[in-house]
């Protein structure tokens, strides 16, 4: 693996920060929803919290080594590039998981009957 460069912490600092910012989407299900789909709703905030939390150590963890020199050379790359991947996974898989939401509403959408306008 190859050293990280000031410019390295500084761009992967930009990635966990817009990261953290989109695991901090306030996201609300309705409860009947939650009823519905309990354990897709618990899987979801689940895999937020992981995605947030390792975003979160990733994101310290280059914030010290940025202004530390003396302490990025006690932490290894390994403890920013572990995190910091757990965190782009639950990234990708929730956007999966939302897209595929949105896909299949849209098509539960066109199966139901168009409302009929009795005004004549």
């Amino acid at each position: 693996m190859r050293t990280l460069t000031a410019d390295d912490l500084g761009l992967l600092l930009s990635l966990f920060a817009v990261l953290l910012l989109a695991f901090g989407a306030n996201f609300h299900f309705s409860r009947k929803s939650v009823r519905r789909h309990r354990k897709a709703a618990l899987a979801f905030v689940g895999l937020s919290f992981l995605g947030e939390l390792s975003t979160v150590i990733a994101l310290t963890l280059t914030w010290v080594a940025l202004w530390s020199p003396a302490a990025w050379d006690r932490i290894d790359d390994l403890l920013v590039f572990v995190p910091g991947t757990i965190a782009i996974a639950c990234a990708v898989l929730l956007t999966v998981e939302s897209v595929g939401s949105r896909i299949l509403h849209i098509l539960s959408a066109e199966r139901e009957e168009p409302l009929v306008d009795q005004r004549g």
